[in-house]
């Protein structure tokens, strides 16, 4: 697991600049509505790759909206399942523009490796990106009691956390968060202003870190 933490930051810091630079997309409805669809029009390891790693643990940090389409959240999560030496999945689009195309809601996402690792999870966290210039942490899902601990763990940090609003709630049985073993997990949506903290020039930040060791500390 930590050689591939290393290799995959490498490229973080390779792309870092046109990932960055970059502003996200306004949301819309989406153009897949399922993953067999998308696999039809999109060519894996061209415009989007999938990085699956399944450990012992019965904990899964997974970023399904990761690369280009949801900025910072795939980095987020491969350094969180590192630490917290558990199970990672990350879907990521590294098209050169139109990223957007890529994201299929959470309640019909339905890779086969992302729903065969969270099926055997029994504590799921899913990371999300959010539009918003507030640095905040909108934290929703089934598993109350996770969240709680993850909500306790990001304030202790000094990280501003919220109740997600309805729309961004992760409440529906059929999201891929509460899809696992105790039918319960929990979703973090991260707003952009949150996300770009957590980069600079130079690479990640020390702000990165610490909030990645809250939500270590927290599984």
């Amino acid at each position: 697991m930590r050689k591939i933490l290393t290799l995959f930051l490498s490229l973080v810091l390779i792309t870092l600049p046109f990932s960055i630079g970059l502003a996200e997309i306004a949301q819309g409805k989406d153009i897949y509505s399922s993953f067999r669809q998308l696999k039809a029009k999109q060519s894996e390891n061209t415009d989007y790759c999938i990085n699956c790693y399944d450990s012992p643990s019965s904990t899964a940090v997974i970023a399904i909206h990761g690369g280009a389409i949801e900025l910072g959240t795939s980095e987020l999560a491969t350094v969180v399942a590192s630490l917290a030496n558990c199970d990672l999945y990350t879907f990521e689009g590294l098209k050169n523009s139109n990223n957007r195309i890529l994201h299929i809601t959470s309640t019909r996402f339905d890779e086969p490796e992302a729903v065969k690792l969270v099926a055997r999870s029994e504590k799921t966290l899913s990371l999300h990106g959010c539009t918003g210039n507030d640095k905040t942490t909108y934290i929703g899902g089934l598993d109350s009691q996770l969240g709680k601990k993850i909500e306790k763990q990001l304030e202790r940090a000094g990280f501003k956390v919220r109740e997600a609003p309805a729309r961004l709630a992760g409440k529906d049985s059929d999201n891929i968060c509460n899809s696992n073993a105790i039918g319960k997990g929990v979703q973090l949506e991260l707003t952009r202003a949150l996300r770009e903290s957590f980069f600079s020039d130079s690479g990640l930040t020390k702000s990165f870190y610490n909030y990645a060791s809250a939500l270590s500390a927290a599984l």
